[in-house]
């Protein structure tokens, strides 16, 4: 596979790291108790030198793991170079301590699945993150995209938002694509092209393949790739990194690539 020289590192944007000692007993969902060094060792792929940390849902506000596998990879002869986006609310104390650690954004959550619609909290999280100059990152559904855009004037001037997974758009709705299209056409808004949770055929992802040409295509600068490792809620076989970025070098051109897996996140998390 002919993928970005190794002389530009790729940025897997989205993962997740959890304890192997914290007990989950009142969760939603019990995750893998995997941790960035079995990240390191399941998903190794010579490309990707970095990554990108996403506090889980389960984990809510509590970041310390988090920040302490940030810490970690900064004072050990690490792999891999890491940045993190993290969960706050109101009260969330040292921000400039997180991103001293290197967290570059926040997550916010709102998705009906989840129970969880914050939209009419975010200009106030928006507001604390942009006092330590983060993005945002949401995790929305295309019936939130109006939503969303009405809030857009009251975020704080050139702060970015990030959409995980496609936004969750459902291959084949046009409906759905067209409200993407109108959120992007604003120029705040970023897109992650993990797939996982969107595709229909995991491993192959080609009913992905047109939209991700478009997207790559229309919003060069502000497209990035996330595996979503380690996969939770996921029946077996779990997806590939290997077979993701495969996805990419069919339907993309070298240089979206290189705008996809290197350009864009140096830019947006300041690797």
């Amino acid at each position: 596979m002919n993928q970005i020289s190794d002389i530009l590192p790729s940025c897997d944007c989205h993962i997740h790291v959890f304890d192997h000692d914290k007990a989950y007993a009142d969760a939603r969902y019990q995750p893998p108790h995997k941790n960035i060094d079995d990240f390191i060792s399941e998903a190794a792929v010579a490309s990707i030198r970095r990554a990108v940390l996403i506090q889980a849902s389960i984990d809510g506000t509590d970041n310390h793991y988090l920040i302490d596998t940030l810490r970690q990879a900064q004072t050990a002869q690490s792999p891999l170079e890491l940045r993190g986006v993290v969960m706050i609310d109101a009260h969330t104390p040292d921000l400039e301590s997180m991103a001293m650690a290197g967290v570059q954004g926040i997550r916010v959550q709102d998705r009906t699945r989840l129970g969880q619609h914050d939209l009419k909290g975010l200009p106030q999280l928006a507001a604390r993150a942009a006092n330590v100059d983060w993005h945002v990152e949401l995790n929305t559904e295309p019936e939130r995209y109006n939503a969303l855009e009405a809030l857009l004037p009251a975020l704080p001037e050139g702060q970015s938002i990030v959409l995980d997974h496609f936004g969750h758009v459902t291959p084949g709705h046009p409906e759905q694509l067209a409200g993407l299209y109108h959120l992007l056409d604003t120029g705040r808004i970023w897109i992650k092209l993990a797939p996982t949770r969107v595709s229909r055929h995991v491993g192959r992802y080609d009913d992905l393949g047109e939209l991700t040409r478009q997207l790559a295509e229309r919003y060069t600068e502000r497209c990035l790739w996330g595996s979503d490792w380690p996969h939770v809620m996921t029946a077996a076989p779990l997806p590939e990194s290997t077979d993701m970025l495969g996805f990419l070098e069919r339907t993309l051109s070298k240089a979206q690539r290189q705008a996809c897996l290197h350009d864009n996140p140096t830019r947006l998390y300041r690797f």
